[in-house]
């Protein structure tokens, strides 16, 4: 078949094609009629088997090009999708963000091992080495422990967002470490154990337990746990890129990051309310009973959220045949 004996019949449905894509306001088909709506149809279907022809017989053709264009311009118009929601994007939001949190659990437990390994490890580097307690933390901030204050922290708004920005990148690092097979994500897990557990020693040799924990508790069971669930979609990644099974390495991390971006993204919105908590609440002036008590009003609903929401209602059993009564029994006589 020569270029001039495949166009020439085709021209003119290319031609209508181009002239009802040119009639479709903003992508979308409300000022088609209805009656020429199934035209349109039939009209994208013949020009995407058109392109197949042409890029078997005419690869390196302009007009290969053109139908390729065309076609490209029709699909997004013919196949649209419905627009999402804000009520749609916040059910997806409470929902799917707890069930893909229970999905990776085996991850999550591996995550939040490497964060207690890194604690035990710094506060025995503590309990062996007492001296270190004095380069963790002066007298002067015992003495704002004790005080129940502390004076060096800037306004609570720019407290608040330079804590959000901050543990936003470490969220993201957790994630993003995925990449280098997760080797970057489980030392970030440990470094932040290994300083949660030598200030928590220090700070227990100087007798000054409830007075750390009230300033920690109120945002570090959120904060904590987001960093746990953000290095948990990293170790899921990096075991994608070590264990790929039947799929090429690229493929098999691409599958793993894309699956994993939801739970990573929604938890690290989380970080928000968690700065939120650590500039307004921590350092207030509020008693410590009250700040233990935010800290752990904020872990119930939060894994009250995670591990309740979503979950699939248990349906009846089905009812077996041999167990259906077909009339009253009656005794052998």
């Amino acid at each position: 078949m020569t270029l001039e004996a495949f166009v020439a019949p085709r021209r003119d449905r290319w031609a209508a094609l181009e002239a009802l894509l040119g009639r479709s306001h903003r992508g979308r088909l409300r000022d088609i009629p209805a009656a020429e709506l199934e035209r349109f149809g039939t009209l994208y279907r013949e020009a995407a088997s058109d392109l197949a022809i042409a890029r078997r017989d005419f690869p390196d053709d302009d007009i290969t090009v053109f139908l390729n264009n065309l076609c490209a311009r029709a699909h997004p118009v013919l196949f649209r999708s419905s627009p999402v929601r804000a009520r749609e994007l916040l059910r997806r939001f409470a929902v799917g963000v707890p069930r893909s949190f229970r999905e990776r659990r085996a991850y999550i437990l591996l995550s939040l091992g490497l964060l207690l390994a890194g604690v035990v490890a710094g506060w025995l580097a503590v309990e062996l080495r007492p001296d270190l307690r004095a380069s963790l933390i002066p007298p002067s901030g015992f003495d704002q422990l004790a005080r129940g204050q502390v004076s060096s922290l800037p306004s609570a708004p720019t407290l608040g967002t330079v804590i959000i920005t901050n543990n936003i990148k470490v969220a993201a690092i957790c994630f993003l470490g995925g990449a280098l097979a997760g080797v970057p994500t489980a030392l970030i897990l440990a470094a932040n154990g290994w300083m949660l557990g030598t200030i928590a020693a220090a700070v227990h040799q100087g007798g000054y337990d409830l007075a750390f924990w009230s300033l920690i508790l109120p945002h570090g069971v959120l904060e904590l746990s987001i960093i746990v669930i953000a290095g948990a979609t990293g170790l899921y990644v990096g075991d994608a890129i070590l264990r790929p099974g039947l799929l090429r390495r690229s493929e098999a991390f691409s599958r793993a990051a894309l699956t994993s971006l939801a739970l990573a993204a929604g938890a690290t919105s989380l970080l928000i309310v968690a700065g939120l908590l650590e500039a307004y609440v921590s350092p207030s002036g509020l008693p410590a009973a009250a700040k233990l008590l935010v800290g752990a009003v904020v872990g119930v609903a939060l894994y009250s959220w995670l591990l309740l929401t979503g979950r699939s209602r248990r349906r009846p059993a089905p009812v077996r045949l041999d167990s259906v009564a077909t009339g009253p029994s009656r005794q052998p006589g």
